[in-house]
């Protein structure tokens, strides 16, 4: 049991035996009433105590036993043991969800958050049993408890937000896993799943969910300790398919050949990288260099990939045309015919601008991700020089050089998340100057609360750079967890 689950059901058994305890004050007596609390409480404080004394020490139990404990509690303190007995609900269900058992063994900042939550309830139900006996000093120490459940209250929506965003993405990778695997094998498979998952991307993307750059282990077969598994091969591909397809989910839509029908490439996206999973999942985890043979073996995955989508799927085959094309390029460099221009299916030369950007910004055996702006200008400068489709590229403009979702330092020295940005093909000035929730100040201290501000309205400023996952957890993770993934 970990100390999180441990400290939970101590917790949680301390509250159940002070549910038994009596009331200080009946619970007809309005709180909002000092007067008649002081006088009420007066009465009440003569009889008894002896008893009820007895009772709550043995409410506390020998883990709880620090201090002078209340001959009775008030009906307001009552009324706050009741509300946390909601909040540590929700903590158990948190504490039980295998994936954040999965963060907490890989020193997740969701992890620490949760337990730092979990702490504090206990430390508020620790001042409760500390209460003195006076029913004055209780009402006043009410207001502290009360506090400390609202910033645990605050806690929880966070993590919770968080934990589903996480699971959301776990979930997709492996069901995407799964069906890819199970398409390479030959075994039947439902495309509706995969109809339905691009109508969720469309519809994050009209929302400006902010866009996650995925990555999965090459060598992991599940997301999180005793999760479903999958081949490893196919939860890299999956990862990598679901960046690409959330790029397409915002490009598509901005042209006038695929906004009428957007599944098409989003479904093309999910399925473009198949022929990966006839390669071992240790070559697709190598830090370095490829070797020749193994180099062959990737570079033969569009062809093997179109052949999988027609043996299986043969109702898509302007995708398995499209999946065979991606690598080629307008210049003629591409693989693995060297194609070229008008040459490449539309949706080929879609697709590999989307990947291109997709997997600069991702994480990868070999590099590190290199941040958002510097994948866009990287990818607008391909299609410059001819070799990606620069209408598609310039599509690209509308995630702007900093995704909303991005932490982002300012020029004063300002920490904060872009929240909007101001898409203009013509004047990229403003696709620089994005709104941003501020979240800590230049000397590093978070602000109580964030502090939006419009780049592009403001007569100076701008951003500086991108924080990379160490900074941010550094900076963010006691109060953001879900920035620092």
């Amino acid at each position: 049991m970990s100390d999180t689950r441990a400290l939970l059901n101590r917790i949680a058994s301390f509250r159940e035996r002070l549910e038994r305890t009596p009331n200080l004050v009946p619970g007809s007596l309005a709180l909002d009433d000092p007067e008649a609390a002081r006088a009420r409480a007066a009465a009440t404080l003569a009889g008894n105590g002896e008893l009820v004394s007895r009772s709550l020490r043995a409410l506390a139990g020998a883990g709880v036993n620090e201090g002078p404990l209340p001959d009775r509690l008030t009906v307001r303190a009552r009324k706050l043991l009741e509300e946390a007995r909601g909040l540590i609900a929700d903590q158990r269900r948190l504490a039980d969800d295998p994936l954040l058992a999965g963060l907490a063994e890989a020193s997740d900042p969701l992890a620490a958050h949760a337990r730092e939550t979990v702490a504090l309830t206990d430390a508020a139900l620790r001042m409760v049993q500390a209460f003195p006996p006076s029913a004055d000093a209780q009402l006043r120490m009410c207001d502290g408890v009360e506090a400390m459940l609202r910033a645990v209250r605050d806690r929880l929506a966070v993590a919770g937000s968080a934990l589903h965003s996480r699971r959301r993405d776990v979930d997709r990778i492996d069901g995407l896993a799964r069906r890819l695997a199970d398409l390479a094998a030959g075994r039947a498979v439902d495309a509706a799943w995969m109809t339905e998952l691009g109508e969720q991307l469309l519809d994050e993307a009209r929302q400006s969910v902010p866009l996650r750059f995925l990555y999965a282990n090459p060598l992991s077969t599940c997301g999180y300790p005793g999760g479903p598994t999958a081949p490893a091969p196919a939860r890299v591909v999956a990862a990598h398919a679901l960046t690409v397809c959330q790029v397409i989910a915002r490009v598509a839509p901005q042209d006038y050949e695929w906004s009428p029908r957007p599944l098409v490439p989003l479904v093309a996206g999910m399925l473009m990288d198949i022929g990966l999973l006839r390669v071992p999942a240790a070559v697709l985890a190598k830090p370095g260099p490829l070797e020749p043979d193994d180099r062959r073996l990737v570079d033969a995955h569009p062809e093997d990939g179109a052949e999988l989508i027609r043996r299986a799927l043969p109702e898509l085959g302007p995708v398995a045309d499209a999946v065979a094309a991606h690598h080629e390029r307008p210049d003629g460099t591409g693989y693995p015919l060297a194609r070229c221009g008008e040459d490449i299916p539309s949706l080929a030369r879609l697709l590999a601008v989307c990947d291109t950007y997709a997997a600069m910004a991702c994480d990868r055996p070999h590099r590190p991700a290199k941040d958002p702006r510097a994948a866009l200008t990287d990818t607008l400068l391909a299609a410059e020089h001819g070799r990606l489709d620069r209408d598609f590229a310039e599509y690209l403009l509308a995630l702007a050089f900093h995704p909303v979702g991005t932490v982002v330092e300012l020029t004063d020295g300002r920490v904060g998340v872009v929240v909007a940005n101001h898409t203009n093909r013509v004047n990229l000035r403003m696709t620089a100057r994005p709104v941003v929730a501020v979240l800590a100040d230049a000397a590093g201290a978070v602000l109580p609360r964030p502090e939006f501000l419009d780049l592009a309205a403001a007569g100076r400023g701008s951003v500086v750079r991108v924080l990379t996952r160490d900074e941010r957890t550094k900076l963010l993770a006691r109060h953001y967890p879900d920035l620092c993934g």
